[in-house]
């Protein structure tokens, strides 16, 4: 079996070592000339650090260092990711440098798909029986179209996107105007507050911010990265003791978000600024939620950062006018608007039935497209610990690709999709992000894929340390061995024989 993965970012390393360790042959195309995804050096910027605690943002047979700090930095963690490619062999099966350009079904006959990629050799063509795509959903930097930009450069402005920021030297002694009010666009704002002539915040919605620890002693991966945490969101399938939290206790758990919330507006001072979000925190814990950027806060309140809510009209040479009026100096722009997922490289008649007329993928379990076979994504399901849920998606999938996988019929997986859409865009738009985000239901997610595989949910014998306490990667570390000696039971069903990819799709 013959598998070509477009990405190397953590998606599409543990994609390729699981793949491998089940016998299968592997060559991971990635566009940068390292590994690393959002990590790798072309793309971080002065500041950039994880917003998951070291212990939580880990393979779970390949702990990070313990000499890194407990948010490791940017650079710390493209060469952990690295030193997972060297140590599990991957790095042999990379091919750096090279782009996808274009993907269709093979023509020789054969079920898969054939790649036309282009490197420093120039253009060619390989097949593959599967395509496994994870580029990740941070894969192009997404930047509004802004009228007068034209202007706006041609006069000596810069626009960039915050992993264009590089260099600290782009910021320093320059008028910055940063748009957006994510992780990114904070920790730009703040490296502006310290090097810049000055530095103003323009964001459409205020979003809430998580420190480090709360009261001072409590650690974030208490609050957010546990089972019972999970529990504290209402889900639309709720079992056991959700039941109970949302329906009799259910004004509790309101009192508790309400405390957290007057916890984070006294400590932030988040109304005398103007910084208040609009939802809820509850409705606000998504793929969206960041980590307070250091010192984010403490600059706003000393003027360092002035933030302003609104959006940019226009650009002009020397500046920026707001929707609400306000003109800025400028001679620096940095979005830090987010990013669009891309699959541009696979043919119409695919990306038609990938991605609906929403903008939303059509993804079983966030893996496996209904109507397209032998294509897969890994990555696609973003978490509050994206390491694990893309390295148990990747067991699901190599369980799939070997026919080990029962799935329901393609109707009935259909209607599950639309079915969790729709909840989505109902009850939680925040956590929709083109419907690859699980946030907050990390749980629920890495639990439907372990029964799915039928693997044990609870990893370890004592169930209430494991519901109470953070998440940790290392307790599925024996998931490949489980599931190999359940084969060795007979345990495993084969699923049936899936057609190939073919032109008549277009149609």
């Amino acid at each position: 079996m013959r598998i070509g993965i477009i990405g190397a970012g953590l998606s599409g390393l543990v994609a390729a070592r699981t793949l491998l360790d089940e016998g299968c042959q592997v060559v991971v195309h990635e566009k940068e000339d390292e590994v690393g995804g959002v990590w790798a050096r072309s793309r971080r910027y002065p500041g950039l650090c994880t917003q998951n605690p070291r212990d939580t943002y880990a393979f779970s047979d390949f702990p990070m260092p313990a000499h890194y700090p407990d948010w490791p930095a940017g650079e710390q963690v493209q060469a952990y990711l690295a030193a997972y490619a060297d140590r599990f062999g991957v790095t042999p099966h990379l091919r750096l440098r090279t782009r996808v350009l274009a993907a269709d079904a093979r023509t020789d006959g054969r079920p898969g798909w054939r790649l036309r990629v282009a490197d420093d050799g120039g253009e060619r063509t390989d097949d593959f029986d599967w395509l496994v795509v994870c580029n990740g959903v941070f894969s192009e930097p997404f930047i509004p179209a802004v009228p007068g930009r034209e202007a706006f450069e041609a006069a000596g402005g810069r626009v960039l996107h915050t992993t264009q920021v590089n260099d600290g030297s782009i910021l320093e002694g320059k008028q910055v105007v940063v748009v957006g009010f994510g992780k990114s666009a904070a920790d730009v704002a703040c490296a502006a507050a310290r090097t810049a002539a000055s530095a103003t915040l323009v964001f459409r919605r205020a979003l809430w911010k998580m420190p480090q620890r709360f009261f001072g002693r409590v650690h974030l991966r208490y609050v957010l990265t546990t089972r019972f945490s999970e529990a504290l969101f209402r889900y639309r399938e709720p079992a056991g003791l959700e039941r109970v939290l949302h329906g009799p206790l259910r004004r509790g758990v309101w009192l508790f978000w309400r405390g957290v919330e007057r916890t984070l507006r006294r400590g932030y001072g988040l109304g005398a600024n103007g910084l208040t979000p609009d939802e809820p925190l509850e409705s606000g814990v998504s793929c969206g939620l960041s980590l307070a950027s250091g010192g984010f806060y403490e600059h706003v309140r000393a003027g360092r950062i002035r933030a302003v809510r609104s959006r940019p009209a226009w650009m002009h040479p020397g500046g920026v006018k707001l929707a609400d009026g306000t003109s800025l100096r400028a001679d620096v722009v940095v979005f830090g608007t987010g990013f669009q997922p891309e699959v541009a490289f696979l043919p119409a008649w695919a990306r038609d039935r990938v991605r609906g007329g929403d903008g939303c993928f059509r993804l079983y379990r966030n893996i496996l497209p209904v109507d397209v076979p032998r294509l897969a994504f890994v990555g696609y399901n973003s978490s509050l610990y994206s390491q694990l849920t893309s390295e148990i998606g990747a067991r699901w999938l190599a369980e799939h690709v070997h026919g080990r996988l029962p799935l329901p019929s393609q109707p009935e997986m259909r209607r599950r999709i639309e079915v969790r859409l729709d909840w989505l865009k109902a009850e939680r738009p925040q956590s929709l992000a083109s419907g690859t985000c699980v946030v907050p239901f990390n749980f629920h997610y890495i639990n439907d894929l372990l029964r799915d595989m039928g693997a044990r949910t609870w990893r370890t014998r004592n169930r209430l340390r494991e519901y109470l306490m953070p998440v940790d990667p290392s307790i599925y570390a024996g998931l490949g061995a489980e599931l190999r000696a359940k084969r060795l039971r007979g345990a495993v069903p084969r699923e049936p024989a899936l057609a190939r990819p073919s032109s008549a799709h277009a149609s």
